[in-house]
């Protein structure tokens, strides 16, 4: 499956634009507004769009590059569907795109619909391509799906791994499972630790819904950085809702003898960061926000939307218990911040796991920290591919990881 990120003035020109460069089959993943300079230097709004396609490229012998498309053997009605959506699609390309918050929602549910169709078309390609792939890699494939990895995402590492297997080894398990997991792991991008400045405290803001595990996570790499790598830590917090969550961080705060302020405006939070100088890492608590709240996440992204006068890096945490259509949704809203890197929590409560992929599929997000219980500083553990995927194929928390 190839993903791609297009930047646009409105969502119909990105919707030009995906078409122009990858057919008509391409459906969108995921939207969000972007603020970003011209030339000029004068801040715009602009719309981030990630879309996919079943269609791969492949390197030629030449250097170029051709696309294939592994849905061949679909059925009459798929095609006969894909071409409704090829024509809704048209339609909405060529529609004039007003600013207007009525014009705006009225083309987010004509998108929302659209996503609906070719889901529902891609599924049952999914399902009609892997048929194709054999009794080992049909097995895998519903050996993914049982692990609640996307249909389409499923579907599309089936494909890269019957390309990468030999005639002689497609029907061996052990060689197929092997090459799986290797496709596997090089579509997952991690970011390692937080990475501390030369000079200067990196400022770390830590994001999320309600419930996810935000305080008891930041006490851990506190813990971590303050306790084992002996570093200056400061802590502060601008989740003034909740006395509770205030009071829990104080407590982490005294017994790791660390430093905590209170932010109740985001120009008082910048002051608080500002007194921080001499730290070699500042944690930032904001409190969980539902994401159908947009009073509060509009209240959120006047802390955190702003960068132009201090450098930080935006951290989301998400639950890996939550389902994958609230993920896009908590993802898609709390994107409006510009996320740089993710976290997955609560790992002790699940059963599967092939939401952490799908995530960072979509996303294109890196997936920096795991979490597995509520102990501190113990249970956080820094993401790499192949426990990922570990996780992943065996639905098992505790592994083995030498193995």
């Amino acid at each position: 499956m190839l993903i791609r990120r297009y930047e646009a003035e409105n969502m119909a020109t990105a919707l030009k634009k995906i078409r122009a460069d990858m057919g008509p089959n391409a459906f969108v993943l995921s939207t969000r507004k972007i603020k970003k300079r011209d030339s000029a230097g004068r801040m715009k709004i602009m719309m981030e769009v990630s879309a996919a396609t079943d269609l791969v490229e492949i390197e030629s012998k030449d250097g170029g590059s051709t696309r294939h498309s592994r849905g061949q053997s679909e059925h009459h009605e798929i095609s006969t569907l894909k071409q409704q959506i090829d024509q809704i699609k048209q339609e909405l390309s060529e529609m004039k795109v007003r600013e207007e918050p009525d014009s705006m929602k009225s083309l987010r549910d004509d998108v929302s619909e659209i996503r609906g169709l070719v889901e529902l078309a891609t599924d049952q390609w999914a399902e009609t391509t892997v048929k194709g792939c054999g009794p080992v890699l049909s097995a895998l494939f519903k050996r993914l799906h049982h692990a609640d990895i996307d249909r389409r995402l499923a579907a599309g590492i089936i494909g890269m791994t019957s390309r990468e297997l030999t005639d002689s080894s497609i029907g061996n398990e052990k060689d197929a499972f092997k090459v799986l997991m290797d496709v596997m792991r090089r579509q997952l991008k991690t970011a390692g630790p937080i990475d501390l400045l030369s000079s200067g405290p990196k400022v770390v803001i830590l994001v999320g819904p309600t419930g996810v595990g935000k305080t008891t996570t930041l006490a851990k790499i506190a813990a971590h950085y303050s306790m084992l790598r002996r570093k200056k830590v400061g802590l502060l917090t601008i989740d003034t809702f909740r006395i509770g969550a205030v009071e829990q961080l104080g407590t982490y705060a005294n017994i790791l003898e660390l430093p905590l302020k209170v932010a109740n405006t985001p120009r008082q939070m910048r002051s608080y960061v500002n007194e921080y100088r001499d730290m070699d890492l500042v944690l930032v608590d904001t409190g969980g926000r539902s994401h159908k709240d947009r009073a509060k996440m509009a209240e959120l992204l006047s802390f955190v939307g702003d960068r132009d006068d201090m450098y930080y890096e935006v951290y989301l945490l998400l639950s890996a218990a939550t389902k994958n259509r609230d993920l896009i949704e908590i993802t898609r809203e709390f994107g409006k911040m510009a996320i740089d890197n993710l976290v997955f929590t609560k790992l002790d409560e699940c059963n599967s796991f092939g939401g952490l992929f799908n995530e960072v599929v979509w996303t294109q997000k890196p997936l920096s920290y795991l979490t597995t219980g509520q102990n501190v500083p113990e249970d956080i553990e820094v993401a790499e591919p192949r426990r990922i995927v570990e996780l992943i194929l065996r639905g098992k928390l505790g592994l083995d990881r030498n193995g």
